[in-house]
Formats: structure tokens, C-alpha cells, sequence
């Protein structure tokens, strides 16, 4: 937004003087003025006013009251609109990124429930999860056979229960003890649009996220399922 300054029409002369050409000149160039060009209307108005009629003080000083409150209001809209740019240049940085989530439940659509990343300390013979609904039962369950040590990214795909939200319960059993464990497990997905505003949100496996739930951003991996 340009700095613009609106002056009532009080206290500045129409006539053919220096004022008149840098005034007509401003006002081709935008038909509004900035802080500096106001100055300098102001300060020629002076060197040019007739010494027998001065310009009335309380006039001059009510010029200056309404420039310092329009500058003030520039100022608050600059400030706003980098606050706002910086937010949507930020938001753009996670499309097309693999993030994780502190949420620990899923939302299931037509058998499909996103992803899970599961952090293995040890490699796995074995990976499942099971599903829970609002009161702690298992209501569903699926596999995906052995896994290697490290952060995995599964896919929870051909569900059979109704569409809903769902706890999450991880259990491995170790590649060489066959020692049961329960490996760390966090919802992933991939940012594939955001929503800006006051409390934007990322578009995560077809739902809305907020940004302070994302705990780790990284590139996207190639599902190990």
C-alpha cells in the first residue's frame, strides 16, 4: 500500500507557485502523495506564503496532527503486510514435504488411514498396528511383515473399519530375540496445500493440520509398504 496522505484541501494554495507545480506534478505521477513529498508541499508552502498573511498556526499545526496519524497507520499496514508475507512465504516452504505429527490418532476414509512413521530401534520380523476406538478396544488391526531399524514410513491402507478417527498401538518383535516392543509411532503425511490466515493449516493426507503440530519435516521417502 503507498504511503498516501489525504489534506483536507486546508492550507495550501491552488495558485501558480512552486507549490502548485510540485503538487500538479505528484498527482500525475499517482494522484497521492508520500510522507516525503508532503514535507516538501509543506515546506514550500512556507518559503512561499505572503509575509502579510501568514498561514493561521492552528492550521499548520492541524496539518501536521493529521500527517502524523496518517504515518502512524502506514507504518501499522507495513508492518502487517511483511508479517503476512513472511507467513506465506513460510507456509509455500512445506508443500511437497514429508511431515510428522505429535497427534496420535488417525483418521480413517474409505479404508484408507494416511501414514505412520514408526522409529525402530532394531530390526523387526514382525511390524503391526491396531486400531482403537474412543473407549481403548481394538477394533481393527493390519500388518506389514519385517522391517529394518530406523524411521519407517508405513502406509495404512485396506482397512475394514468404519470411517472415523482412531487411537494407534505399534508392536514389533525383534529380528533376532523375537522379543516383543513397542516402537514409537507418529502420523505422517505429505503437505500437499496449505490454508493461510490467523491460524493456518496444512493440508496433510486430504485434512487440515495446524502448523504447530508439525514436529519434524522432512523429504519425502519412498513407502517401506
Amino acid at each position: 500500500m503507498p504511503n498516501t496522505f489525504l489534506s483536507g484541501g486546508s492550507g495550501i494554495s491552488s495558485s501558480s507557485s512552486p507549490l502548485s507545480t510540485n503538487q500538479t506534478s505528484t498527482k500525475a505521477k499517482n494522484d497521492q502523495i508520500g510522507k516525503n513529498e508532503f514535507m516538501q508541499l509543506l515546506v514550500t508552502q512556507l518559503k512561499n506564503q505572503d509575509p502579510e498573511s501568514p498561514m493561521d498556526s492552528k492550521e499548520f499545526a492541524v496539518q501536521l496532527a493529521q500527517f502524523t496519524q496518517v504515518e502512524k497507520l502506514i507504518s501499522i499496514d507495513d508492518k502487517i503486510g511483511a508479517q503476512q508475507s513472511n507467513a506465506m512465504s513460510s507456509m509455500v516452504g512445506y508443500l511437497g514435504q514429508q511431515v510428522v505429527l505429535d497427534g496420535k490418532e488417525v483418521s480413517v476414509s474409505g479404508g484408507q488411514g494416511g501414514q505412520l512413521q514408526v522409529n525402530l530401534a532394531q530390526d523387526a520380523s514382525e511390524v503391526g498396528v491396531q486400531l482403537l476406538n474412543k473407549s481403548g478396544e481394538v477394533v481393527g488391526e493390519t500388518s506389514f511383515g519385517a522391517l529394518g531399524a530406523g524411521k519407517q514410513i508405513v502406509s495404512l491402507d485396506g482397512l475394514t473399519v468404519p470411517d472415523g478417527v482412531y487411537g494407534i498401538k505399534v508392536s514389533a518383535l525383534n529380528a533376532r530375540s523375537g522379543t516383543a516392543f513397542e516402537p514409537a509411532a507418529y502420523v505422517s503425511g505429505l503437505v500437499t496445500g496449505f490454508i493461510p490466515g490467523p491460524d493456518p493449516k496444512l493440508m496433510v493426507g486430504g485434512r487440515q493440520v495446524s502448523v504447530s503440530a508439525v514436529r519434524e519435516v522432512t523429504l519425502p521417502p519412498a513407502p517401506a509398504v
